[in-house]
């Protein structure tokens, strides 16, 4: 076995620095129901939290259409259906365009080792992207620095008024 078989990519490192947040002076507990209301603001279901081991998770079904995409895939099948005229329409390319997501999120809560009173939190989020016909369109794991820093944003306000008690 190669000696750095387990070691992380410098792509991978970054991608972790980016899904995760430290927070100080607050307990996990606090942490995971700032994030649920923040969640829940956000239009996500909480699917399930394990207050033990500071995991929280969530989804939505959110809409995953692009009318560029649909536009174009109808003018195909137009373009199909005159050339086949005579033998009849059978291609349905707008089937294939992209109709729903799901957007599934984790949120893992771990106290910080080197540090009392810190906890440290990972935010990952993932969609899957089905078409018109229900097949498969998309999968992928959400590597935007935006998203990450839009919820971070909202979860830091969030984390202060649960630690206000407000």
């Amino acid at each position: 076995m190669p000696d750095d078989a387990f070691r992380l990519t410098e792509s991978a490192l970054e991608m972790r620095e980016m899904q995760t947040r430290e927070y100080e002076g607050v307990t996990d507990i606090e942490i995971l129901s700032a994030s649920a209301a923040v969640l829940q603001d956000l239009g996500y279901a909480i699917d399930e939290i394990e207050k033990e081991l500071g995991v929280l998770s969530a989804s939505k079904r959110a809409d995953a259409k692009d009318s560029a995409e649909i536009a174009g895939k109808i003018a195909l099948d137009v373009a199909d259906c005159l050339l086949t005229l005579f033998i009849g329409c059978e291609n349905d390319a707008y089937q294939s365009s992209k109709d729903v997501q799901d957007i599934k999120l984790t949120l893992v809560v771990l106290p910080d080792s080197g540090r009392d009173g810190a906890h440290k939190v990972r935010l990952t989020i993932q969609r899957v992207v089905w078409a018109k016909s229900g097949d498969l369109y998309d999968q992928e794991t959400i590597n935007d620095a935006e998203v990450y820093q839009a919820f971070f944003d909202k979860l830091s306000k969030s984390v202060f008024l649960e630690k206000e008690g407000l």
